[in-house]
C-alpha cells in the first residue's frame, strides 16, 4: 500500500530543493492572495446572486468545476456553492419537511442525487403543492474496489458474481479462500482463512441504495434467497462483522488502507483513486472491470436498453421512482449504471435572482460544453433523448415576472458581453485560469508518470 503522500512525491516532475521550494511558494501564496481577493469582492458586494445546492458526493467535483467557472464569469457577482453530502440528505434538503422555518421550507436552492425520489416522498412533495423537477443529467457506473495485495491479485481482477457478492456483504462469505471465490478464478490462491474485510457506507447513500437494488435485481433467477427486497435502500441494515464508512471518500480511503478488503462506489471515484477494479459479472455471463465496460459502452448501453423498455417518463415532473438501469442485458453491458438528477423547483416566481442563475446552471449543464466536461470526471453525458427531457424541464421553471435571465457570450460580442446578466467565456478571474493551467500540468507529468516503465506498478492509494 503506497500513501497518498508517496504517491503524489511520484507524479511529481523531478526538481531541485530550491525549484520546489520556491514554485511551491510562489504559486500558493498567489493562489492564497486571489482567493482572498474575490472574497472580500464578493463581500463589499451587497448584490451577490447566492445559489447554494446539497446533495450526491459523486458528481461534487464536477459541480464545484462549473460553479468556480460561473463565479469567475458572471455578471454581476454571483457566489455558488454545492455540498457534497449524499443523495438522501440532499433530497432531506431540498424537500424541506420538517424544516423548523416551516415544512417544506428547502434548506437549499437546488437538490441533486443518483436516485430519484420515491414514490412516497413524490407524493409528499405533491401533496405540499410542490411541483419537484427531476432533470437526468449524467450517466455513472457504480462498482465494487478491492485491496487484494499485488502478489495475489488476478491478472483481470478477482471475478464475482452477484450471488457471490450477496454472500460476502452479507457475511455469508468471509475469507478469500472460500471455495465460491476460488472457482470464479482460477490460479487465485490467496491464504489460507484470509479475512475479507468488508466496508459499506454509512448515513443515506444513493450508492448503497444503487449496489442493493443490483444485488436484488441481479440474484432474483439465480440465487433469490441471497438477497431479499427488505435489504433494498440508501440505508439498511448490514450484517455483523462488516464495517460503516462516511462517504465516498471515507470509502476510498478505506479501501486503500486495508489489505483484503473490498467495498463499493461510484466508478469514477475509485478508478481516480487507484483502487483494485473487481471483475463483476453481469446478466451474460462477462466478468469485466468497469474500466473495460465504459471504454467497451457497457453504460450507454444500459441506458439504451433501458430507454428500449420504456422505463424512463418523458414528463420531467412525473414520477421517476421505478426508473432503474440496474442489470440490463447485454454481453458488454455493465450492470450497475446509476442516473444523476437535479432536483429543482418548477415554481421559482418567489426566489427573486436565484431562479434566473439556477435556470442557466441547469441550461450550462444540459449544454454541449457541460455535458462534455463530465468525461473529465469519469461521468458520461446522457443520451440525446434523456438531454431533451431536461429542456423540458427548463421550459416548465416558472420565474418572476421582472426576472432577468442570463446569456452566455462564447464568442466576443462587442458591448454586449459587457453587459449585467453575461456569464462570459471572455471574463475569468485569475485563480480560475490558475487552477486551470494547474490542471493542466498535472495531467502532463501524470502521463509523464504512468509512461515510466521503472515506476509503473499498480498501487493502491487515496487521493481526493
Amino acid at each position: 500500500v503506497v500513501s497518498p503522500g508517496e504517491l503524489e512525491k511520484r507524479r511529481r516532475p523531478r526538481q531541485t530543493a530550491n525549484q520546489r521550494t520556491s514554485d511551491t511558494s510562489s504559486g500558493a501564496m498567489k493562489l492564497a492572495l486571489a482567493l482572498l481577493l474575490a472574497a472580500a469582492a464578493s463581500a463589499q458586494n451587497e448584490n451577490v446572486i447566492v445559489l447554494d445546492g446539497s446533495g450526491t458526493t459523486n458528481p461534487s467535483k464536477y459541480f464545484w468545476d462549473i460553479l468556480a467557472l460561473f463565479e469567475a464569469r458572471a455578471k454581476p457577482v454571483v457566489h455558488m456553492t454545492y455540498r457534497a453530502v449524499g443523495s438522501s440528505t440532499g433530497q432531506f434538503e431540498f424537500m424541506g419537511e420538517d424544516n423548523p422555518a416551516g415544512a417544506f421550507v428547502p434548506y437549499s436552492d437546488f437538490g441533486s442525487g443518483d436516485m430519484p425520489f420515491n414514490e412516497e416522498k413524490y407524493q409528499s412533495l405533491q401533496g405540499a403543492n410542490i411541483e419537484v423537477l427531476q432533470v437526468p443529467f449524467s450517466l455513472g457506473a457504480m462498482s465494487f474496489f478491492d485491496n487484494v495485495p499485488d502478489d495475489y491479485q488476478p491478472e483481470d481482477g478477482v471475478k464475482m458474481s452477484a450471488c457471490v457478492l450477496a454472500d460476502v456483504f452479507s457475511g455469508r462469505v468471509t475469507t478469500w479462500d472460500d471455495p465460491a471465490i476460488v472457482e470464479l478464478n482460477e490460479g487465485f490462491a490467496p491464504p489460507e482463512g484470509e479475512p475479507i474485510v468488508v466496508y459499506h457506507r454509512t448515513l443515506g447513500s444513493s450508492t448503497t441504495k444503487g449496489i442493493t437494488t443490483y444485488l436484488f435485481e441481479a440474484t432474483r433467477e439465480d440465487c433469490p434467497d441471497k438477497w431479499l427486497e427488505a435489504d433494498v435502500g440508501s440505508t439498511i441494515e448490514w450484517a455483523a462483522g462488516t464495517e460503516a464508512v462516511q462517504g465516498s471518500g471515507g470509502m476510498s480511503a478505506a479501501i486503500s488502507a486495508t489489505p483484503w478488503s473490498v467495498g463499493y462506489i461510484d466508478a469514477g471515484h475509485g478508478i481516480r483513486d487507484g483502487l483494485g477494479e473487481t471483475a463483476l459479472c453481469n446478466r451474460a455471463g462477462t466478468c469485466q472491470k468497469v474500466s473495460a465496460a465504459i471504454a467497451a459502452g457497457g453504460v450507454q448501453m444500459a441506458a439504451e436498453e433501458a430507454l428500449n423498455k420504456a422505463v424512463m417518463p418523458s414528463d420531467p415532473k412525473a414520477d421517476f421512482s421505478k426508473v432503474s438501469l440496474m442489470n440490463m442485458p447485454g454481453d458488454k453491458t455493465w450492470p450497475i449504471v446509476a442516473v444523476s438528477y437535479l432536483y429543482i423547483d418548477a415554481d421559482q416566481t418567489e426566489t427573486g435572482s436565484k431562479g434566473p442563475l439556477l435556470y442557466a446552471f441547469v441550461e450550462y449543464v444540459l449544454s454541449d460544453a457541460g455535458q462534455a466536461l463530465l468525461a473529465e470526471y469519469s461521468f458520461i453525458g446522457v443520451p440525446v433523448d434523456v438531454k431533451a427531457l431536461g429542456y423540458r424541464a427548463l421550459d416548465d421553471m416558472r420565474l418572476a415576472s421582472d426576472a432577468k435571465k442570463w446569456t452566455f457570450e462564447t464568442s466576443t460580442v462587442k458591448g454586449g458581453g459587457q453587459e449585467d446578466y453575461v456569464i462570459s467565456a471572455k471574463r475569468r478571474s485569475w485563480y480560475e485560469y490558475e487552477l486551470g493551467e494547474l490542471d493542466a500540468s498535472i495531467h502532463s507529468h501524470e502521463d509523464e508518470f504512468h509512461g515510466d516503465g521503472d515506476e509503473g506498478d499498480h498501487d493502491h492509494a487515496d487521493p481526493d
